[in-house]
Formats: C-alpha cells, sequence, structure tokens
C-alpha cells in the first residue's frame, strides 16, 4: 500500500519536465533575443555617436581656420568696382571654371593646380611653374569635377583659406628705401635698424602705399607681393631683407619654394614697387590650406586637410592628412550684405542675410551657392560678392560600414541634398548612418580697406 508521504517522494512526471523546460526555454530564449538587440543599438549607438565625433572635431578646425581668413592680407582683395576687362574675375573668391577641377590633371602630380586660383590677394612664387600664383584669402570651388589622382567626389565643394599668423596687421611696417623692380633683388627699408623688427623665415608683404589703388586710375593693381625672408643682415645701416637668389646661406638659390632664384616679372605690379611710395607688411608665417573631400579605393569618404604652408623645402610637394574619417560631403555657400552701397560699389552690414531661391533678385536672396543654378553676378553688379559677410559650412558624414537593419529599398535611405548638391533620378540608396553638421561663420577679415 503506497502512502501519501511515498507519492510525495517519487518526483516530478515526464510531463512537468517536459512543461519546465519549454517555460525556462522561452525564457532564456527572451533573454537572450532582449540582450541582442540592446547590444546592436549599443552598436548603432556607437556608430553614430563616431561620426557625430568626427563632425565636430572637423568642423571645429575648418571654421576656425575660415573664420581667421584673410589676417594680414589688408588691402590686397579688389573691391567689386574693379572693371579691369582683362580680369573680369579677379576679385571672386569662386572658381567660374571648375573643370577639370582645381587638381593637376596630370596624376602623376597628385597636387592642387594653383594656376586657377582666382587672381586677387598675394602674388607668390609657384615654383612648379617658374611663374606667379597666387594666393587668395578665401577661395572657393563649387560643384568640383571627379578627379581621378585626388579621388575628389563629384560636386562636392572645395574650400582653400590663407592667412598670416603673428602678422603685424598694419598698413605698411617699413617703408621702401630703393625701387624694387626685379623679384631677385634685396628689400632696402628706410632707416637704421628698421630691419630688427622682421624675422628670417617669416614672410613679409610688398605693397603700394597710400593710395591703394583708389586715386585716380581705380584699376591699377596696387600688388601685395610675398617673399620669405631668407636673411637679414646684421651690419649696420640694418635695413636690408634678403630672400631670393642673392640671399646668401643657408639658403641657396632654388632651395625655398617660395622664392624665385631669378627675376619674375609677374609676381610684381605694372612698374614694380617705387620707393618712397610703397611698404613692407611683417607678415609672420604665411598659412595656407585647402579642405576637401576625398574617397579612396576602400570606399571611406575623409575630409583632407593640404597644408601648402608646410611645403616639404626639398620637394615643394604640400602635406596632406586625413582630417576625418566618413566624411562624404562639404558644401559650402556664402553671402554678402547687399543691403546698402556705398562708394566704389563696396557693401555696407546691415545685419540683414536674407536667404531665399532667387538669386537675381538681391533683396530677397543673398546667398550664393545655396540654391542649384545660382549664378554669379558680373563685376560692378550691386549683388557682386567677393567678400563675404557670412560663410556657411556644411559636413556630411556617414558610419564607416553600413547598417543591414536598413533597408535601402523600403526606406530610400541614401546620399543626402545639401544646399546647391543634388542627386539626380535614380537617387542612390545604401544602408548607411548618416548625419549633417552646419555652421555659418563671419570672417574678420572681409574689407579691401
Amino acid at each position: 500500500m503506497v502512502t501519501a508521504r511515498a507519492k510525495r517522494e517519487r518526483g516530478m512526471t515526464l510531463v512537468e519536465i517536459m512543461v519546465t523546460l519549454i517555460i525556462s526555454s522561452i525564457i532564456a530564449a527572451s533573454t537572450f533575443m532582449f540582450f541582442a538587440g540592446q547590444q546592436r543599438i549599443y552598436e548603432t549607438q556607437t556608430k553614430i555617436l563616431n561620426i557625430q565625433q568626427n563632425l565636430w572635431a572637423a568642423m571645429e578646425i575648418v571654421s576656425r581656420y575660415t573664420r581667421a581668413a584673410g589676417s594680414g592680407m589688408y588691402g590686397c582683395v579688389r573691391p567689386a568696382s574693379y572693371a579691369n576687362a582683362a580680369a573680369q574675375d579677379g576679385s571672386r573668391i569662386q572658381s567660374t571654371n571648375p573643370s577639370p577641377g582645381p587638381f593637376d590633371p596630370d596624376p602623376s602630380h597628385n597636387k592642387l593646380d594653383l594656376a586657377v586660383a582666382p587672381p586677387t590677394g598675394l602674388r607668390a612664387y609657384n615654383r612648379d611653374t617658374g611663374d606667379r600664383q597666387w594666393i587668395p584669402p578665401l577661395w572657393i570651388v563649387n560643384n568640383s569635377q571627379n578627379d581621378t589622382a585626388l579621388h575628389v567626389p563629384p560636386r562636392t565643394d572645395i574650400l582653400t583659406v590663407a592667412f598670416g599668423n603673428r602678422t603685424s596687421g598694419t598698413d605698411t611696417d617699413a617703408a621702401l628705401a630703393l625701387n624694387f623692380a626685379t623679384t631677385d633683388a634685396s628689400i632696402s627699408l628706410t632707416g637704421t635698424g628698421t630691419s630688427d623688427m622682421f624675422r628670417p623665415w617669416e614672410f613679409v608683404l610688398m605693397l603700394v602705399t597710400p593710395d591703394w589703388g583708389y586715386g585716380t586710375d581705380p584699376v591699377t593693381d596696387r600688388g601685395c607681393t610675398t617673399f620669405q625672408i631668407t636673411n637679414i643682415p646684421q651690419a649696420d645701416p640694418r635695413n636690408i631683407l634678403d630672400h631670393a637668389g642673392n640671399s646668401p646661406a643657408p639658403s641657396p638659390p632654388g632651395s625655398i619654394p617660395w622664392n624665385p632664384p631669378a627675376n619674375v616679372g609677374t609676381m610684381l605690379p605694372p612698374g614694380g614697387y617705387t620707393g618712397g611710395s610703397a611698404g613692407v607688411r611683417n607678415f609672420g608665417a604665411l598659412t595656407w590650406v585647402s579642405f576637401f573631400i576625398q574617397q579612396m579605393g576602400n570606399g571611406v569618404p575623409m575630409l583632407m586637410m593640404r597644408q601648402w604652408q608646410l611645403a616639404d623645402a626639398g620637394t615643394g610637394e604640400p602635406l596632406t592628412q586625413i582630417l576625418a574619417e566618413g566624411i562624404e560631403d562639404l558644401q559650402v555657400s556664402y553671402a554678402c550684405d547687399t543691403g546698402t552701397i556705398l562708394a566704389h560699389n563696396l557693401m555696407a552690414i546691415n545685419g540683414q542675410l536674407d536667404e531665399g531661391t532667387n538669386d537675381a533678385s538681391r533683396l530677397t536672396d543673398e546667398w550664393w551657392n545655396n540654391v542649384p543654378g545660382d549664378v554669379l553676378p558680373p563685376m560692378g553688379d550691386p549683388g557682386f560678392c567677393n567678400l563675404p559677410t557670412a560663410v556657411r559650412i556644411t559636413l556630411v558624414a556617414r558610419t564607416l560600414a553600413p547598417d543591414d537593419l536598413i533597408d535601402p529599398v523600403a526606406t530610400g535611405n541614401g546620399p543626402l541634398d545639401i544646399e546647391d548638391h543634388r542627386y539626380t533620378s535614380p537617387r542612390p540608396t545604401d544602408q548607411f548612418r548618416r548625419r549633417v553638421l552646419t555652421t555659418t561663420v563671419f570672417p574678420r577679415n572681409n574689407k579691401p580697406l
């Protein structure tokens, strides 16, 4: 006879065990799926955080350089009133003919082609061509063409800025004593000890004073030619600056990419610089950088920073570095406040930067490159913009790897339309997550005088 105590000690039945196993499996599977989902969310958020950090860091650098554009170039940018037919685009900050782009069409050179820079700003020596090159304070190449050498994606913008570090910021620091008609001559200053304010290996600007080209001939090119000082003789009267082929060791002719070893007449304004009516400005260290998008064979887009002022002394090649990975688009738009027109067609700032879609009306749209089909106004037009009140920079970043949680067909996920960069039909789709960061920079040095 089986007692009640014995019945209780017989254990679980097979049915009870199966029910327990099924319930435990459901709980375990649910727990695993919960933590797996949390892991996917964590990984996705980490990817987004990484591209946001790239955006913030890259934007900080690009905006800081843009804000300083033109420091030390006071009086070196032509106003909109210049109407010289030979330099009709001489004041433009935007490249009007980007094709084949601002890059050398020869892939073996693998460097920016400086010959297409707007003819404004500083005259400098280009050792690659043996001639003059221009260093504009701000240069925008809108909707660049695809470049096979540097792998620049089409329709992305290229931004180049230049300025002086440790520049004096004055009109001139010393007057020119003797006529300067050839670029391989020493720079002679007026007064004893005037060379003491300059430093070897820093840059100086030569420019015409005090008329700045506005007098009876408003189209006169007043110069702003730059040299890198290689030697400052210490013997009295201490008023000589050496820079080129005349300079003794440690600077043999041709070793400095910024200084011509012989005379290059195109670096000087017509007639050169006249003693007593021209001056020299301390420019400090030249900073000249370009920002552009590059996409190599691995498919990862990168924001690049090319530093011209750090060119290798042996080859003249500028140094290029990756500023941020995952940046797939750079767009630059700019605005001029055209509310009030002053003498020489200079624009007065009244605090209004109207934005619309009709660039033909200066009253409703004072921004350029913000909508497709922008047409720059001609020289002398009240809407001409060569010294922008504001520069708007937009960066688009994407994750380095696709996210298989995104269905590109169902969601239409893909590259973004930003400013005047539009993707035509059929629009590309993909599985990347994206973030956009936009900032508006107000350059400090946006006046010609």
